[in-house]
């Protein structure tokens, strides 16, 4: 049962992981006093908090939060680097490019949503691109769909649209090559019929007359 100083610095772990979105584990055993001064000043800059833990107590805390496999990373000196920020791989970032300059300064591990991870999955989020340049990937990849389907969208439309045209463009060939007769021409047509009618039956009734007559 740890006293209360003890699970007072245990709670603050806790605290300290609730609020991270990733937590790196480091050894610094090597370092000096003027190193690990740069270090926190350059870890302060991107709000990045820096403490140096037992590794009891950081044992301790994870078994409080449920977290499993994390002993194998609690061997030699242990500091928490604790990333609140959203943008993770910058962050992680200025761990690896201080420990190329320092080699005494090493990342082991470390805890991203309640789930212990190792140091090459570290490695593999610093290697990741900027979240902006994420987000633009991520849209250039769908644009190419949409335009593809805007594209099977229209397709349709401008066929029917073509269709049409097409149909008006034969409805005015036909207008021109067969007029089609106004009333007036239909009156003047049947009014000459009757005329010629007439012619007829005068001439017969004529005929018939002379026929009498002899």
């Amino acid at each position: 049962m740890p006293t209360l100083e003890k699970q007072a610095t245990i709670d603050e772990i806790k605290g300290k992981i609730d609020s991270a979105k990733m937590a790196i584990l480091t050894e610094f055993q090597g370092l000096n006093v003027a190193e690990m001064t740069e270090l926190r000043k350059i870890l302060r800059k991107a709000e990045i908090d820096y403490k140096v833990y037992k590794n009891t107590l950081v044992r301790l805390a994870a078994e409080q939060l449920g977290l499993t496999g994390i002993e194998k990373y609690l061997v030699g000196t242990t500091a928490l680097a604790i990333i609140k920020k959203d943008e993770l791989a910058s962050p992680a970032k200025l761990l690896k490019d201080f420990s190329a300059k320092h080699q005494n300064l090493k990342v082991k591990g470390g805890i991203l949503n309640y789930k212990v991870i190792s140091f090459d999955d570290v490695n593999s989020l610093i290697n990741m691109p900027p979240r902006e340049v994420m987000i633009s990937m991520v849209l250039g990849g769908m644009q190419a769909p949409l335009t593809k389907l805007m594209g099977v969208l229209q397709a349709p439309l401008r066929n029917f649209m073509s269709v049409l045209k097409n149909l008006a463009d034969k409805k005015e060939k036909g207008t021109g090559e067969t007029p089609v007769p106004s009333n007036n021409q239909e009156t003047e047509s049947n009014i000459e019929e009757n005329k010629v009618e007439e012619s007829k039956v005068e001439e017969g009734s004529s005929d018939q007359q002379t026929a009498e007559n002899q």
